[in-house]
């Protein structure tokens, strides 16, 4: 299917040259869909991302042309009758108006699904077309849409954009740029289901938002994101979120020879002349860093959510025990062939990631890790501070009083010294800590 991104203005003399022989299918099929939707709209825009060409389209003002069925706020749709007698019903907030069209003259079915916002019509245009000699590309159904005999296949597939749209007007300006942590990972999160539903234009809007703060942003996920781009063949996007973490990192870099970006390939280079990192390790335990936050997230932010049920919560609670139990497996494994990791080989971050994963494990193993901890804080690949949480949380665990205050609401061992023992580790005061509480 033909990928593009093209906005249309108020449009009489428009499409006046789409007619002539030099017109590109594009230009001829946007046309034709046109010049079949039963009300007039201000703008077309294509959006990619779905198996069939998709348009979002909105109006000045309200559209009263009656529909032909209506998706109510319970999702369910029924077919809307009128008669004569029948005063006309105006469209509410809540409520989706759609119709759909039956061109056997182009072979197609077009289905349009609007609503209101601020008393605007807003809306998608979805275009199931068959394959014809006019329209080859944008054609990829192989059999007739138009043809009552296939009204089952057709039903199944309205039935499919029926959901689409519940989801695109649900979202529609719910979400804006991240005041917390938490908001970044629901932006995350809802950006990564709309990539699994095929949106792929309201996806990109919600990474989008969620990298516009930098301070929330975990730097991996520019790079899981661009992959994924990539493979939907958004390459400037994919560059953009990469150039992102290039100006977020100062030693991040990729492997310059398989780089992607000719662009990025000199900074690369200068940066792994500088840096030397084991790049295979670094990408494992940033990896193993954003699973470990994916699903933990995902269970923290679903267990907030009144409305989430008991079911679900315990699914995700069971996933990421499960997770970290894997992930514990991958860290040990590390530590017993390689040792832990060196900074001067993976950076802060990644090293980092290898006692986090051990403070989600429990108490024989973080305090078996313990002796590596300790070596690794003498070496300088992890700070101090690291360490004393550690022996905090192994001394509340026992049912001792902690010596740091690292481990919220819990007893301390001496008050009146725990800011000196802070201080010995790089800790701010406790007052300090409070404060930001």
């Amino acid at each position: 299917m033909m990928k593009r991104i093209i906005v249309y203005a108020l449009p009489a003399l428009l499409f006046a040259g789409c007619q002539t022989k030099n017109a590109t299918e594009a230009e001829r099929f946007d046309a034709s869909v046109r010049k079949e939707l039963p009300f007039a709209i201000d703008s077309l825009c294509w959006l990619d991302g779905v198996d069939m060409a998709t348009y979002r389209f909105a109006c000045r003002d309200y559209v009263a042309t009656a529909p032909d069925a209506f998706i109510g706020p319970d999702g369910e749709l029924n077919v809307y009758k009128t008669t004569i007698l029948e005063k006309p019903i105006r469209q509410a907030e809540d409520m989706i108006w759609r119709n759909v069209v039956v061109s056997k003259k182009n072979q197609r079915i077009i289905c349009i699904d609007r609503y209101l916002s601020e008393g605007r019509t807003k809306g998608f245009v979805y275009v199931l077309q068959s394959e014809s000699k006019r329209f080859r590309t944008l054609g990829p159904y192989h059999w007739d849409v138009s043809d009552s005999h296939n009204i089952e296949m057709a039903g199944g597939i309205l039935e499919h954009l029926r959901q689409l749209t519940l989801r695109r007007m649900k979202n529609d300006g719910r979400y804006t740029v991240p005041a917390s942590q938490n908001d970044y990972w629901t932006l995350i999160f809802h950006a990564d289901s709309l990539m699994d539903d095929g949106l792929y234009a309201e996806a990109k809007q919600a990474y989008d938002l969620a990298f516009t703060e930098d301070r929330y942003i975990l730097p991996s996920h520019l790079s899981t994101v661009a992959k994924k781009m990539m493979g939907i063949h958004k390459d400037e996007t994919a560059l953009d979120y990469l150039s992102h973490r290039v100006k977020m990192e100062q030693d991040f870099y990729e492997e310059p020879l398989h780089s992607t970006f000719p662009q990025l390939r000199d900074t690369f280079e200068l940066r792994q002349h500088k840096w030397g990192y084991d790049l295979a390790q670094k990408q494992y335990l940033e990896w193993i860093f954003e699973r470990d936050q994916y699903n933990r997230m995902l269970w923290f932010l679903a267990s907030s959510k009144r409305t989430e049920s008991p079911e679900r919560i315990e699914k995700l609670a069971r996933r990421a025990m499960d997770t970290d139990s894997t992930n514990l497996q991958l860290v040990s494994r590390i530590l017993s062939e390689t040792g832990y990791p060196r900074k001067s080989k993976v950076g802060d971050f990644a090293s980092q990631t290898v006692w986090m994963i051990i403070q989600h494990s429990d108490l024989g193993r973080i305090k078996q890790f313990l002796p590596q901890l300790e070596e690794a804080v003498r070496r300088g690949d992890l700070a101090p501070a690291y360490v004393a949480a550690t022996k905090d949380r192994i001394d509340i665990r026992e049912g001792r009083p902690q010596k740091y205050g690292t481990q919220f609401n819990a007893p301390l061992l001496d008050a009146s010294r725990v800011n000196e023992w802070r201080k010995e580790v790089g800790l701010p005061p406790m007052e300090v800590m409070n404060k930001r509480e």
